[in-house]
C-alpha cells in the first residue's frame, strides 16, 4: 500500500455529538491541500455511536485498548499511514480546515509543528480564565526555562510532525501529560521545532470536558521537573552546597582570625551552614545519578554535563575521591578528643574545636556519598561501554 502524505488523527472518546463535524472538516482539509491522506479516529472505547458516525463519513476507526488522551494519540499515529501525523481534538475546538501552515513547515523541514492559540484568535468562552492567565502560561515558562523549546503556547492541542519523529521520541504517557512529553523530548533530542498561530474555537459539546484543570495542570508540570535533572536538582542543590560551603569557610576563617568573638551563635550558624551543605551535596548528587539516567534513555544526549562525565568519570576515580574524604573527616574526629588534653591547640579553642568537627563531620557525609553515587554513576556507565 502506498504511503500517504498526510494522517489527521483524532483521539475520540463517545464524541457522537461532535465527531461528524471534526471528521468532516478533516476530509475537507485534505481535498483542498490536494494530498493523498486518511483521517484516523483513535477510539479510546467509546460507547455511543462514535464509531459508527466516523466509519459513514469515510474515517477509518482504529480502536484503542485502555483509557487516556496519549494513550488514543499513539494508538493513532501507529496505525496511521501518513509520512505527516496532524493531531487535534473531537471536540470542536480546533478547525481543521486551517491545518495548512502546518503541512507546509512539515514540507520545508520541520520536525514538530505546535500552534499558538494566543497568536491567533480566542473565541468568547473557548479558553476558561485559569487556563488563559495563569495555567498555559506558567507551563509554558517553565518549559522554555528548563528546555529552551523557545514556544508561546505549551498546551495548543493542534499540532503536526512527522512519522519518523514521532517514531524517534518514543513517547509513553497515557494522561493529558501526552502533550508536554512530546515537547520536552522533541527539545531534548534536538528536533526541529516551529509555531505557528491557531485558532481556538468554543466547545461543541454539551458536557464537561475530559480534561481536569488542576489535576493535569500537575500532571504537566511533574513531567517537566522529571526530565529536566538541570532544574530539579542541579540548581537548587548548587545553592545549597554554595551557601553552606561558604558559610563553613568563612564561619571558620572569621573563628581562627578572631577567636574571642566565637560563642553559642557561631556554633549555631556553623550547623545551620553544615545542614545546607548537606542537602545539597545530597541532590547534586541524585542530580548527576538523573542525568546520567536520562542519557541512558537517548533523551538527553546533547547534556554538556554528560559529555564531561563521561570524559572524567570512573568509578575508581569515585571511590578514591570518597574514601580520601572519609579518612581525612575520621581522622580529624578521632585527633579532637586527644587534642582536648594535648597543648597543641591555643587555650580557649572550644569553639575552634566545633568548626572543626562540623568541618569534618562534613567530610564524612560527603564522602560516603561520593562513593555510594560513584557506584550508581559506574552502573550506568557501564551500560555505556
Amino acid at each position: 500500500m502506498p504511503e500517504l502524505e498526510l494522517s489527521v488523527v483524532i483521539p475520540a472518546l463517545d464524541e457522537e455529538r461532535t465527531i461528524a463535524h471534526c471528521v468532516d472538516k478533516a476530509l475537507k482539509a485534505i481535498a483542498s491541500l490536494k494530498v493523498a491522506g486518511e483521517v484516523v479516529v483513535a477510539d479510546n472505547g467509546s460507547t455511543d455511536r462514535t464509531r459508527e458516525i466516523a466509519l459513514s463519513l469515510g474515517a477509518r476507526v482504529v480502536p484503542v485498548e485502555g483509557r487516556g488522551y496519549g494513550r488514543a494519540l499513539r494508538g493513532g499515529f501507529s496505525a496511521a499511514r501518513g509520512r505527516f501525523l496532524l493531531m487535534a481534538d473531537a471536540d470542536g475546538s480546533y478547525d481543521f480546515e486551517e491545518c495548512g501552515p502546518y503541512v507546509e513547515k512539515l514540507r520545508a523541514g520541520c520536525d514538530l509543528v505546535v500552534g499558538n492559540r494566543f497568536r491567533g484568535e480566542i473565541a468568547p468562552g473557548a479558553m476558561p480564565f485559569l487556563h488563559r492567565y495563569l495555567g498555559t502560561p506558567v507551563l509554558t515558562a517553565v518549559m522554555n526555562i528548563l528546555f529552551g523549546a523557545g514556544l508561546g503556547d505549551t498546551n495548543c492541542g493542534m499540532r503536526a510532525l512527522r512519522r519518523d519523529a514521532f517514531e524517534r521520541l518514543g513517547l509513553k504517557a497515557d494522561g493529558m501529560e501526552f502533550a508536554t512529553e512530546m515537547l520536552v523530548k522533541a527539545s531534548l533530542v534536538g528536533l526541529k521545532i516551529a509555531e505557528v498561530p491557531c485558532n481556538l474555537y468554543k466547545d461543541l459539546r454539551n458536557r464537561p470536558p475530559h480534561l481536569r484543570t488542576w489535576r493535569d495542570g500537575w500532571r504537566h508540570l511533574r513531567f517537566m521537573l522529571l526530565f529536566s535533572p538541570m532544574g530539579t536538582f542541579f540548581f537548587p542543590g548548587a545553592f545549597f552546597a554554595a551557601v553552606g560551603g561558604l558559610g563553613l569557610l568563612g564561619l571558620t576563617a572569621r573563628d581562627l582570625a578572631a577567636p574571642e568573638a566565637m560563642g553559642w551563635l557561631t556554633s549555631r550558624h556553623m550547623l545551620t551552614a553544615l545542614l545546607f551543605w548537606l542537602v545539597g551535596a545530597s541532590v547534586l548528587g541524585l542530580g548527576a545519578v538523573a542525568q546520567e539516567a536520562d542519557y541512558q534513555e537517548r533523551y538527553d544526549a546533547r547534556s554538556r554535563l554528560i559529555a564531561f562525565l563521561h570524559r572524567t568519570f570512573s568509578l575508581e576515580k569515585g571511590l578514591i575521591l570518597g574514601s580520601a574524604l572519609i579518612l581525612l573527616g575520621g581522622a580529624v574526629l578521632a585527633y579532637l578528643p586527644v587534642s582536648y588534653y594535648g597543648s597543641l591547640l591555643p587555650r580557649g579553642s572550644d569553639a575552634l574545636r566545633l568548626d572543626a568537627a562540623v568541618l569534618a563531620i562534613a567530610s564524612v557525609l560527603t564522602g560516603v556519598q561520593c562513593v555510594f553515587v560513584s557506584f550508581a554513576l559506574g552502573l550506568f556507565y557501564h551500560r555505556v561501554k
